[in-house]
């Protein structure tokens, strides 16, 4: 028996989003529409009010993010803009590539404190114009892949 807090078994369940960073999202958008993927659409991402990037207020981030549906699976580009956010980071470290997966949660701040107890560290947050809210917690330690909570707000139900 383990006295390590336990996570509700479901919380991945809901993953519906692959997001990559890419350095020009014109045309990495021409390049997958040609290949049949799209018509892409703006994301969420572009709407972030209050933006934290490792607990710190970072209005100065911008990113800008086009959505398309791939079947099951949203496919997410995100082109870094300003400052310096995690995409922004990943780009400069990796190049463009695989960033993060997303599942969605009825309740963004349960599925925070979960996580933060077991150690994994919100390293990006928002609150979107919407009311919808979104989390990155730091778990590259194995893969470099970045797992995403987003919390649906009016806009995107």
């Amino acid at each position: 028996m383990t006295d390590e807090p336990a996570l509700r078994k479901d919380l991945w369940s809901r993953t519906y989003q692959v997001g990559v960073v890419v350095r020009d999202i014109e045309k990495a958008t021409a390049f997958y529409e040609r290949l049949g993927i799209g018509p892409f659409v703006e994301g969420p991402s572009a709407h972030a009010l209050e933006r934290k990037i490792y607990g710190k207020d970072c209005p100065d981030v911008e990113v800008k993010g086009l959505i398309t549906q791939m079947g099951d699976v949203e496919f997410e580009l995100l082109q870094p803009v300003s400052g310096d956010g995690i995409q922004m980071e990943f780009l400069k470290t990796h190049g463009e590539g695989v960033v993060h997966l997303c599942a969605h949660t009825d309740d963004l701040d349960r599925d925070v404190e979960a996580l933060t107890a077991l150690g994994y560290e919100v390293i990006s947050s928002a609150i979107l114009e919407d009311g919808g809210k979104f989390a990155y917690f730091d778990t590259r330690e194995v893969g470099g892949l970045i797992l995403e909570l987003f919390q649906t707000g009016a806009d995107w139900q």
